[in-house]
């Protein structure tokens, strides 16, 4: 039988646990880039001010005569590093951040500490909280030699700008239009963003897709059967999508227009004639006269709201023809 070489079982899980401990505090860059604010320590206080980084985790001082401490962790100022943090001399910049030396704040003295931190012209670091996986830039004006109050100005959290407020309404067709089947019906909406343009615009009725439009102007022209249809719009814009009130509209089948009911009204003063005619409420038409049924002219255009409509005109003496057609769809 072959002879392979074993590991000791408590080894094997030895390093998986260690590897397992590693891969946990894996976690992402985040760097501050905001703008800078100025810490001074004004007085000799026990405990010292603090500069608060990360509340209840990161609060960094210096307690006069000693090195800096994190408040929240070291019992008390002592010579060593704080806590939760690592330095390097460098400038914060995305692409070499992390390739700068970052160090214990105590492996920094090199003789007198003051003449390391405090420089002319002044020498940036970048300090690295380790477990929150933060980097910030900070530079020190004040470290008094054998002790005294500090002080130095830091990068913040940078200012995360609030997404895009985007804004969309259907201008066309009015509500309530009312359309004769088949009906194409242009769909417009107007659509903008508080920063950055407007993407896409989507056109939905009864919550089904018609369309869309990535550029203005954002219209689509659909064909509609008869039926009532609720139509929306939503736009895009940064990621954020925002939705228009609904626009209502129906798609009727019309009827045959058909003349009835002509009746004349004698008086000394008017004499008038009326007539009826069928339609479909909520369409338009228009009501044409003639002397000689070559000539048309108009005479009235209306959108009846019942069916029959009348129409009234004053009797001329002569012979009147008249005509009603229904106007297309807008």
């Amino acid at each position: 039988m072959m002879n392979r070489p074993t590991i000791p079982l408590r080894r094997i899980l030895l390093a998986m646990a260690v590897f397992a401990a590693t891969d946990s505090i894996i976690q992402a860059a985040t760097l501050w880039t905001g703008p800078e604010t100025n810490f001074t320590q004004t007085a000799i206080d026990s405990p010292p001010q603090a500069d608060v980084l990360v509340p209840g985790r990161v609060s960094i001082a210096r307690d006069y005569s000693h090195w800096l401490y994190n408040t929240n962790v070291d019992g008390g100022a002592a010579f060593g590093s704080p806590s939760d943090t690592k330095w390097a001399f460098g400038v914060l910049d995305v692409n070499t951040y992390s390739n700068l030396t970052y160090q214990s704040f105590d492996s920094l003295r090199t003789g007198d500490l003051s003449t390391v931190l405090v420089t002319d012209p002044p020498r940036p670091m970048v300090c690295h909280l380790i477990n929150e996986g933060i980097y910030f830039q900070i530079t020190f004006t004040s470290w008094p030699k054998g002790g005294g109050l500090i002080a130095y100005h830091r990068t913040t959290p940078s200012v995360v700008a609030p997404p895009p407020a985007v804004t969309v309404s259907i201008t066309n067709p009015p509500p309530g239009s009312v359309f004769a089947a088949p009906a194409n019906v242009k769909i417009l909406a107007s659509a903008s963003a508080s920063s950055g343009a407007v993407t896409n615009v989507t056109f939905f009725g009864n919550s089904s897709l018609l369309g869309s439009k990535k550029t203005a102007p954002f219209s689509i022209t659909n064909n509609l059967a008869a039926g009532s249809y609720n139509l929306t719009a939503v736009a895009t814009a940064g990621g954020i999508s925002a939705t228009s009130s609904v626009v209502s509209i129906s798609v009727v089948s019309p009827v045959q227009t058909s003349l009835s009911g002509a009746s004349e009204t004698l008086s000394p003063a008017n004499n008038k004639f009326t007539f009826g005619y069928s339609v479909t409420p909520g369409l338009r038409y228009v009501v044409e006269g003639s002397s000689n049924l070559i000539n048309w002219r108009p005479l009235m255009t209306n959108v009846p709201s019942s069916s029959p409509a009348f129409f009234t005109n004053s009797i001329s003496g002569n012979d009147d023809y008249f005509r009603v057609g229904r106007q297309p769809n807008p």
